[in-house]
Formats: C-alpha cells, structure tokens, sequence
C-alpha cells in the first residue's frame, strides 16, 4: 500500500492553466474597456433622436 497511485493525476500543469486563465481575462477586460470607449463615441456622434 506504500506505492498507491493517487486518485487523480492531472494531464496539466496548474501553472499553466492559471497562467492562460490570467491572459485570457486580462484581454476580456481590456476588450470590455475598448469597447464601451467606442460605443460611448459612437452615442456621441449619432443622434438616435
């Protein structure tokens, strides 16, 4: 019993997936802020009446 395999070995390194998790939110959010900028311009220069 001193050489049990663990329950769940995982395929990935947890590392990596954090780091691609930080990438991926810091350009949804960079995205999100871009486009509210130009949505915000686009209210200014549009008049809907």
């Amino acid at each position: 019993m001193a050489n049990q395999k663990p329950l769940f070995q995982a395929p990935y390194d947890i590392k990596d997936v954090s780091a691609l998790f930080a990438i991926v939110a810091f350009v949804l959010i960079i995205s999100a802020i871009v486009g509210n900028n130009l949505f915000g311009l686009f209210q200014d220069n549009i008049n809907f009446g």
